[in-house]
């Protein structure tokens, strides 16, 4: 059952994606960094794309006077990608400090936004229609198929296109600039992605939803109401409310109604007959040993004791509990078995090995185990950075 539990905590951890949210504080400066013009820290777009990038933005500011900056980033939170950029580009200071010709391209990949900033020095050239415009028609297409690098890169050879050919920038220079324009995209896989979701919902749920309904009925077979409860049991556990929380969030609530008075319901003496009355937890200790017992008190297991007016005739039941952190014990064999810590004897270091130990004990036997393990030596990681032959500065011009 826990390879069971595990295996589902693994799924929702993988459909789980959790980004880093930059803040325009903590985003790497290429410049400082030494590595050009493009800022790609989750590493969006290939090494060799940004080269590419690097190489046509120092041909812009070597020749179109124009300094850009490229950011490529998987989430800033709920931050607006319009002032995230412009406090960006004034925290770079990207462009000429007198001229103010600085443009900063901004992708965010959880929000579909791509953004151009751009300087009072060099928005004249580079309109918001005519921006609009090379979004629409060199970068989106690349977007709406996965291909980010790809737009990103068709979009900057476009504007180094405009910037430094005359009767481009002249064939650009005649688009209407009156309207607003929204630079938000979507995917091809998003667009009429909700009934994909929802049919892949329902496909997922072919199985529990099938899966629950089996052991319902079989549960009914039963006459036995603790076997019922044994069988039907898995379906109290949270998870499946998590992952599925439609439908099971009501099945979950099903599922305690009909254990807890399968549970309740009072039993018949298979030995005399009789009925049966459930104890209360003071009474029930006289019939429980002293492992059942510690059993209780650590809240590893719960017991039902059942007795009838014939002398001697009890019947005891045992409910295990999940996630109780306990084992069974390998001496007395009663789930009272538990890690009391797990600590560091001998630190590694980097030229040699460290160690460990971990205790165990029973808390109804008072059997101990204590294992010792080996702490690897650690290792020094060589980190290297390279810088672009195309980048013309080491820093922003404002």
């Amino acid at each position: 059952m826990k390879k069971i539990i595990s295996i589902l905590v693994v799924s929702i951890l993988c459909f789980t994606n959790i980004y880093a949210q930059w803040t325009p504080e903590t985003v790497p400066d290429p410049k400082k960094t030494g590595t050009g013009y493009v800022s790609n820290p989750d590493e969006i777009i290939t090494n060799q794309q940004v080269t590419v990038l690097d190489s046509s933005l120092a041909n812009i500011e070597d020749s179109a006077k124009v300094q850009v900056a490229i950011v490529v980033l998987k989430s800033i939170g709920e931050t607006v990608p319009k002032d995230f950029a412009v406090k960006l580009f004034n925290l770079w200071g990207v462009g000429n400090a007198e001229a103010d010709n600085g443009l900063l391209i901004l992708f965010v990949l959880d929000q579909r936004r791509i953004e151009f900033e751009t300087g009072y020095g060099v928005e004249h050239i580079l309109t918001d229609a005519i921006c609009y415009k090379i979004q629409q028609d060199n970068m989106i297409s690349f977007f709406k198929e996965g291909n980010y690098g790809e737009g990103i890169v068709s979009g900057v050879l476009k504007i180094e296109e405009i910037l430094l050919t005359p009767a481009v920038t002249e064939e650009y220079s005649d688009i209407d600039n009156s309207s607003n324009y929204n630079n938000n995209y979507k995917t091809n896989s998003e667009e009429g992605s909700f009934l994909a979701v929802i049919t892949m919902y329902l496909l997922l749920l072919i199985f529990p939803v099938g899966l629950y309904s089996i052991l319902l009925g079989i549960s009914y077979l039963h006459k036995d109401y603790y076997q019922r409860y044994k069988i039907l049991r898995i379906f109290l556990v949270w998870i499946w409310m998590f992952i599925y929380p439609i439908p099971f969030v009501p099945f979950y609530f099903l599922t305690k109604f009909l254990t807890t008075r399968w549970r309740d319901t009072p039993r018949v003496s298979s030995r005399t007959g009789k009925i049966m009355h459930k104890l209360s937890e003071e009474e029930e200790d006289r019939y429980l040993n002293r492992g059942q017992i510690a059993e209780e008190h650590v809240k590893s297991v719960d017991y039902d004791v059942w007795v009838s007016d014939a002398n001697g005739d009890v019947l005891i039941q045992s409910y295990k509990r999940w996630f109780s952190g306990y084992n069974k014990c390998p001496k007395c064999k009663y789930k009272t078995y538990k890690k009391v810590y797990d600590r560091v004897i001998q630190s590694a270091t980097y030229s040699s090995s460290g160690y460990g130990e971990r205790k165990y004990e029973c808390s109804n036997c008072n059997h101990q185990v204590i294992k010792t393990y080996t702490i690897p030596r650690k290792t020094k990681t060589s980190t290297t950075s390279s810088s672009s032959s195309s980048s013309s500065s080491s820093s922003w011009g404002g």
